[in-house]
């Protein structure tokens, strides 16, 4: 059942990195797993069987995520985007009380400072994002952005490789750190969408048997996924080191983010535009997202 439940906390955590203005990294601290995720990871030379224990249930849940549900949720994404995006902030939300008890227990005396700290975070985090949002507005509006798609874009540069190699080193911070959006962030850097339609194609030629589709499809997402296995050792080593020095502050900094995220996620959703039963029922999937988050937390 351990297993289980820890593969199930793998697919979330998988989908929600493909899908902008979400953070798998703060579901898998609203999923109470951030934190043995990360120690595997960083001490995965030093203990390689207990880390790769550890690891594998989350790791095949997280790629079966990616793999079988890229094109069901870039299908939900775009079909019902207020329902997706309000039953991951139920999920996000659920761990709030897990982070209220790391942060304002009653041996932290400095509550005033956390609660300054928290308010901070979320106000920077949506001055960011109002920024971004605006940047990648006028890329589209501009007319600027290529015809070309999916490999073809990815490989239309003479230094490619060593491009797609740094955004996947940028990819793997996104995901190590909390509350950072990994998708969101590629949107703005305008690889998103052919980062994910190449997926998609290597999905469909598995499907269709062309193994020479297949084999091209991944060595163009070969440098990708180099630098971003680098990076997740790199970015883990930083976050880790400041969890054992300043855990009380950094969960505060988490809660700044938890609270930013509504305003992140449903940013570009047209509210002229929805219909009072799209409104209950994505309200119906966010508290059945809360209900889900406190099932999967490790914490109790």
């Amino acid at each position: 059942m351990k297993y289980i439940s820890e593969l199930l906390k793998g697919v979330i955590i998988g989908v929600a990195n493909i899908l902008p203005g979400i953070s798998g990294g703060m579901l898998a601290i609203t999923m109470g797993v951030y934190d043995t995720i990360l120690h595997a990871v960083t001490q995965l030379f030093k203990e390689p069987v207990k880390s790769i224990r550890t690891l594998l249930p989350y790791g095949i849940g997280a790629v079966a995520g990616i793999v079988f549900l890229s094109l069901a949720f870039e299908y939900l994404f775009h079909t019902y985007p207020l329902q997706t995006k309000l039953a991951f902030l139920g999920l996000i939300g659920g761990g709030l009380p897990t982070l209220f008890r790391k942060s304002f227990s009653r041996e932290h005396k400095d509550r005033k400072k956390g609660i300054l700290t928290a308010v901070i975070t979320c106000g920077v985090v949506i001055l960011i994002t109002v920024v971004a949002e605006t940047v990648i507005a006028s890329g589209r509006n501009s007319g600027g952005m290529s015809t070309l798609s999916g490999a073809s874009y990815l490989t239309s540069g003479k230094y490619w490789v060593v491009i797609l190699f740094l955004v996947g080193l940028l990819a793997a911070g996104t995901m190590i750190v909390p509350g950072v959006s990994g998708s969101m962030i590629m949107m703005m850097l305008g690889f998103y969408e052919p980062i994910l339609q190449t997926n998609n194609a290597c999905i469909r030629a598995l499907s269709a048997m062309d193994f020479q589709g297949l084999f091209y499809y991944i060595l163009v997402l070969l440098p990708y996924f180099t630098g971003m296995a680098l990076g997740v050792f790199f970015f883990a080593k930083i976050v880790e080191g400041l969890l054992i020095r300043h855990e009380c502050q950094m969960y505060r900094v988490i809660i700044g983010l938890v609270f930013s995220s509504p305003f992140v996620i449903l940013w570009d959703i047209p509210w002229q535009g929805v219909k009072v039963y799209e409104l209950m029922g994505g309200i119906s999937l966010a508290l059945l997202g809360y209900v889900a988050a406190d099932l999967l937390g490790g914490e109790g």
